[in-house]
Formats: structure tokens, C-alpha cells, sequence
């Protein structure tokens, strides 16, 4: 059984992590733009259709967090060349270096937070994190992980 407390303490660092370093959080950006950015960094230059799908959200949505995030030049969107029908949203030069400096952020965060630990305690942590990172990956890959009861379970 795992305690809770470590529990509870894992928890509250990621609660803190993500508020030092989300621009949701941080009022930069609304979270459907953050995922639509982040999905074109990784992906590519995509239709709207196919950003809709894979954000879960209807084709409406993205286009208007389309023309905001074009308005602050993080994206353009383009005529398909062999469809005039179709439009393309493309990740602007200044789209991919605020993804970037997202990035940076993050980084340079969790390097100040860990630097509270001597070089040897670096190296079991990070010795710890790989186990339970590979352990967090393999149950991402089950089929279905069973929800805790509670409330809503």
C-alpha cells in the first residue's frame, strides 16, 4: 500500500509544477489554444477537421481559436493548393518559438525545484522517477484502467 501522504505530496508538486509553468494557468493562453498549438508543433500543418477530431472538440471551436491565435501571429491558415475547399492551419515562426519558450520554462523550472538536492540524491530520484515513469507508461498502454470507486465511480 502506498502511503498517502507521499501520495498526496506527489499530487501537490505536479499542482505546483503546472502552476508555475502552464500559460493556461498563468492567463497567457485559453486551453483549447494551448492543446491546438501543441498538437501543430508535433503534428504539422493540419486541416481544421482533423485538429477538431483529435482535440475532441467541434469544427466551430477551432476555427475561432484559429483566428484569435492568427491575430496574435501563432498560426496562419492556408488554402489547401489541390482544395481551395480545405484550410489548413500552419504553426507561424512565432507559433513555434512560444512553444519553445514553453518548453524552457519548464525545464528551467524543474531544474531550480530539483537543484534543492545534492548530485547524489539527483541520481536516485531520478533512478526512482525512471521506475515509476515506466510503470505510469505501461498502464497507459492497458486497454482500460479501472477507475477508483468514489463518487463518481
Amino acid at each position: 500500500m502506498v502511503p498517502e501522504a507521499l501520495v498526496g505530496e506527489l499530487l501537490e508538486l505536479m499542482r505546483v509544477f503546472r502552476w508555475f509553468t502552464h500559460p493556461v494557468r498563468r492567463g497567457e493562453i485559453t486551453a483549447e489554444q494551448y492543446w491546438l498549438l501543441r498538437l501543430l508543433e508535433k503534428a504539422g500543418p493540419l486541416r481544421v477537421g482533423q485538429l477538431a477530431a483529435a482535440l475532441g472538440i467541434g469544427q466551430s471551436s477551432v476555427t475561432t481559436a484559429c483566428k484569435r491565435l492568427e491575430r496574435q501571429g501563432l498560426v496562419r491558415r492556408a488554402r489547401d493548393t489541390a482544395d481551395e475547399r480545405v484550410v489548413r492551419v500552419i504553426l507561424t515562426e512565432q507559433g513555434q518559438q512560444c512553444v519553445a519558450s514553453w518548453a524552457a520554462l519548464r525545464h528551467a523550472t524543474a531544474a531550480r525545484i530539483l537543484s534543492t538536492l545534492s548530485p547524489e540524491e539527483q541520481t536516485r530520484l531520478q533512478e526512482l522517477l525512471a521506475r515509476v515513469l515506466d510503470q505510469a507508461q505501461r498502464l497507459a498502454r492497458e486497454p482500460e484502467v479501472p477507475a477508483a470507486s468514489g463518487p463518481l465511480g
